[in-house]
């Protein structure tokens, strides 16, 4: 009895932590929560009352459409929410730092799990009117595959959380950190793809990117499952006469499903663990 009293002393201050960020969150909560209504809406439904689209013939086809954006919005949620978990109690010198009211540990593990929380809700919301639509157009059931890759990107989320918690436990203000995770995420990942691809074609696959890990959200839709997951395009050569020749561009369509969700759930891991030692080294 003593021990579950003193297991449930030791989580209140997290869960007051979480239920505190949350509500300090909620104004982030509410815009990416619309922001994710709109693109819904958008993609599912008033691209459909245009002549010219044509609805998908497949309910996984509809579904593979309206996800192409879900990545865009896990990741700036992701830059925005976790940025100031750790570097703001630096840059702010909150008094659960310079003044421990609260174990330092559990007051970082309540502000993550808080902000988690509200990102897993903006995905679950997008995720959630899609799954309505694709019902409202195609019937019953949902496709399986369409909760596949709901599991897939709430992995992706808590991948990506972890990546900019990483960089929180060493930059030195949230603005750097945001900016620093966007740049790093929104094009550092797709140039350095880019030219691996460039190089070694289907030789490497870039399984280091998260940028192409997040492909398997749409990717695990697909059925059959992608089979070469490299492709090749091919363009025909510009100037007069036709004198610049053919090039031919490769890209990798998705990770495999067991090596991405196997490598995001590594990335996890390593992220956290690093993060937790640099912030431990912070605090000497």
């Amino acid at each position: 009895m003593n021990n579950t009293k003193e297991n449930l002393t030791g989580i209140k201050p997290i869960l007051y932590t979480i239920v505190f960020e949350i509500k300090k969150q909620r104004k982030k909560f509410y815009f990416f929560s619309v922001i994710a209504i709109i693109i819904a809406v958008l993609l599912g439904y008033i691209l459909q009352l245009i002549p010219s689209f044509l609805l998908s013939d497949t309910q996984a086809e509809f579904f593979n459409t309206g996800l192409q954006f879900i990545s865009f919005l896990t990741l700036f949620a992701a830059c925005l929410f976790f940025s100031g978990i750790i570097c703001s109690e630096f840059d702010k010198k909150t008094g659960f730092i310079v003044f421990p009211k609260i174990n330092k540990y559990k007051l970082i593990l309540g502000k993550y799990f808080g902000n988690l929380s509200l990102v897993v809700a903006i995905v679950t919301i997008y995720y959630f009117i899609l799954g309505f639509l694709g019902f409202f157009y195609y019937g019953g059931p949902i496709n399986i595959r369409f909760f596949y890759s709901y599991g897939v990107a709430i992995l992706y989320v808590i991948a990506l959380s972890s990546f900019v918690t990483f960089f929180s436990s060493f930059m030195r203000s949230v603005n750097l950190t945001i900016i620093s995770t966007l740049i790093i995420l929104l094009i550092g990942f797709t140039i350095v793809d880019q030219i691996v691809t460039l190089i070694f074609a289907e030789n490497f696959e870039p399984l280091y990117s998260l940028a192409y890990l997040g492909s398997l959200i749409t990717g695990i839709l697909e059925y059959p499952f992608p089979d070469p997951r490299f492709s090749e395009f091919s363009f025909s050569g510009m100037g007069p006469g036709g004198m610049g020749g053919d090039f031919t561009f490769g890209q990798w369509v998705t990770p495999s499903i067991a090596a991405g969700i196997t490598l995001l759930l590594v990335f996890i891991v390593v992220y956290f663990v690093l993060a937790a030692y640099l912030f431990k080294r912070r605090q000497l």
